[in-house]
């Protein structure tokens, strides 16, 4: 019985995944030459200047700061669970509280 529903959900998720790709190659087929050249010109530009600005704040970054940082990316990947336990019960409180306030 558990496997029913499983597989109901995946073949849903075919259907939707499939879908997508229909739509996409839709609006591929139906869009200009010239606005797909002129989007991803805009694209490139766009990760490039992101790439320029991430590589500026990394080499304006003090050394400590950044040793702090790389050890606090350490220790959350290493600690992803509690970290996820830890959101969901931040965001539980978040919404019980805010369900509470719109009844008063």
């Amino acid at each position: 019985m558990k496997q029913q529903p499983a597989e109901q959900a995946s073949l849903i998720a075919d259907q939707i995944r499939e879908k997508a790709e229909q739509a996409a190659r839709l609006v591929r087929d139906n869009t200009p030459d010239s606005v797909l050249d002129k989007t991803t010109q805009a694209a490139t530009q766009v990760w490039d200047g992101a790439t320029r600005a991430g590589q500026y704040a990394a080499d304006m970054t003090p050394d400590p700061l950044l040793k702090r940082a790389d050890r606090a990316a350490r220790a959350a990947r290493g600690n992803r669970t509690p970290l996820l336990v830890a959101g969901a019960v931040i965001i539980a409180l978040v919404l019980v509280r805010r369900s509470r306030a719109g009844r008063r």
